[in-house]
């Protein structure tokens, strides 16, 4: 289920991961006129949202593909997975570029090896 989705704009962001880095990158692409949606697994997550949020959230895992559908992944110019986990955010960035061909994908991956890993094929 998407809360507070708001008009459909040129340019769509999905965000998953609503944490301080996930919360943060949402609201300045907010400011900047996208249309972003954040998914998140844990409720609690959102309220990390700055007041002027004017996106939607949703609750659901990374890679769930039917609620990345519901999210207008299809729709999407930009996707970024910004979780806690390197694999999660690996794997959802994967399924955004290779299943949903989406423009520009971002993964937020803190371990050197699998930055490595990620470069050597192309991720």
């Amino acid at each position: 289920m998407i809360f507070n989705k708001k008009n459909t704009k040129m340019k769509n962001a999905i965000i998953i991961g609503c944490g301080r880095f996930g919360s943060r990158i949402a609201g300045d692409l907010s400011l900047d006129d996208w249309d972003v949606t954040v998914i998140d697994n844990n409720r609690n997550a959102f309220r990390l949202l700055p007041s002027f949020f004017g996106g939607s959230t949703m609750l659901s895992y990374a890679t769930d593909l039917e609620k990345l559908e519901e999210a207008g992944i299809k729709n999407a110019n930009l996707f970024i997975a910004a979780t806690e986990s390197d694999e999660i955010n690996i794997a959802a960035s994967q399924i955004a570029k290779v299943c949903f061909s989406v423009d520009k994908v971002v993964a937020r991956v803190r371990d050197q090896e699998k930055i490595d890993l990620c470069e050597k094929y192309e991720i």
